[in-house]
């Protein structure tokens, strides 16, 4: 999913997974896929970046507070159903 819809390499999926020791990614490395993506242009995965980051910060907070679960990401596959929810 890291892939498909925040557009960031393999490699880069695999490294922060991993470091997270499962389907999780850091807050501080969300906000740099943020930041490169608005930088880029690419409002629509800028977007999903910031959404996850929203849900993941204030709707299904877990206890590491620094670890955001990828699987709410696949509610943001489709933007536009997104305002349905």
């Amino acid at each position: 999913m890291l892939v498909e819809l925040l557009e960031v390499s393999r490699q880069d999926a695999k490294d922060e997974t991993g470091q997270c020791r499962g389907a999780y990614v850091r807050l501080a490395w969300l906000r740099d896929i943020y930041r490169s993506k608005c930088d880029a242009r690419q409002w629509t995965v800028g977007a999903r970046a910031y959404l996850l980051n929203l849900v993941g910060c204030t709707l299904f907070v877990n206890k590491s507070a620094t670890h955001i679960s990828v699987v709410f990401l696949n509610a943001f596959c489709d933007l536009s159903q997104s305002g349905s929810y």
